[in-house]
């Protein structure tokens, strides 16, 4: 309410120096290279900010500046270290009986080659030193050697394929388990923000009511949370009205006077107007188009990114011409 009712004023304040060949709107003072700080994602849509560094507060190369709920994540990587666990117990487990089962493979193919071996002497020996029944025993009980042989050979490489197999499976169940907890250890990680060089901690707007940005609010992905600016390359950013934009030209000159600074007005020049005019939802219907203005500081004072001024155009139909 308040913001439309500033806004609706200071389009009055427009319309009427528009009517005395001037244009007066405010705008802010930001920073070229800033650092930002935005909401991360998460497997829900929505992050809550569960801490930040108080706004204006110097924060130094290292700090942590904005913490964001990451309890649902650390539960995911509890849950996957114990199963992470169990599956290398499993992966010991399957080891164990795999040796034990190859070695009762290996076991019985030996066996069974020795029965085999043993079937062909007593096969070998003529009938003349035999009885018939003794003889056509001996020939059945090679036969059912032969039989033996080949299965415990064929059980012989049934058991090492199903040790392989089932080795390899738990151990791409444990690849996966891994992934999946470095991938949540890292997600976990970027819900702590720090700071890569020392500055001021500057609190973002809600995107759709304007509001600062506060401790516990929920976000949705990629939302600006906060920034530190950088003091190198200032410029003032306004948002000009439909109404004001056909009176703008690029190099256009206006004084800057700082909020912070009244009695001190500086010259400023437009350097960049947006073509594509954005809808401002806290200020109302109306659309607006983005404009940077370039501004000296002969004085050396001690301006700071989200500080705020006013801009006049005292002659912008002259200038626009």
């Amino acid at each position: 309410m308040l913001k439309s009712t500033l806004s609706a004023l200071l389009l009055l304040t427009s319309s009427n120096a528009i009517a005395n060949d001037a244009i007066i709107f405010t705008g802010q003072v930001k920073a070229g290279d800033n650092q930002s700080f935005f909401s991360p994602k998460t497997d829900n849509w929505r992050v809550q900010v569960q801490w930040m560094l108080p706004e204006g507060d110097i924060a130094k190369e290292g700090d942590l500046v904005v913490v964001f709920d990451g309890s649902s994540i650390e539960s995911t990587i509890e849950q996957t270290t114990d199963s992470l666990l169990a599956a290398e117990e499993e992966l010991f487990r399957l080891q164990g009986k795999a040796e034990q089962d190859l070695l009762e493979a290996e076991f019985n193919h030996k066996r069974s080659q020795l029965i085999l071996e043993k079937a062909r002497i007593d096969a070998n020996v003529s009938k003349e030193h035999l009885s018939e029944y003794d003889y056509q025993q001996n020939q059945l009980n090679y036969e059912k050697a032969l039989v033996e042989a080949a299965k415990s050979k064929e059980q012989l490489a049934q058991t090492k394929v199903t040790n392989k197999v089932s080795l390899n499976k738990q151990q791409l169940s444990i690849s996966q388990l891994k992934k999946t907890l470095n991938y949540n250890r890292s997600k976990l990680g970027k819900m702590g923000l720090r700071a890569e060089r020392s500055g001021p901690v500057i609190y973002a707007n809600h995107p759709w009511n304007g509001e600062k940005v506060f401790v516990g609010m929920t976000a949705q992905p990629s939302w600006l949370i906060a920034e530190i600016p950088s003091l190198n390359g200032l410029y003032m950013e306004a948002w000009v009205h439909e109404v004001d934009y056909q009176h703008l030209k690029i190099n256009a000159k206006a004084t800057l006077t700082l909020d912070a600074y009244l009695k001190q007005p500086m010259q400023t020049t437009l350097t960049e107007i947006s073509t594509q005019p954005e809808a401002r939802k806290e200020w109302g219907n109306d659309v607006y188009y983005r404009t940077k203005f370039a501004f000296s500081n002969p004085n050396g004072l001690k301006i700071l990114p989200g500080m705020s001024g006013q801009i006049s155009f005292d002659d912008a139909k002259e200038q626009s011409k």
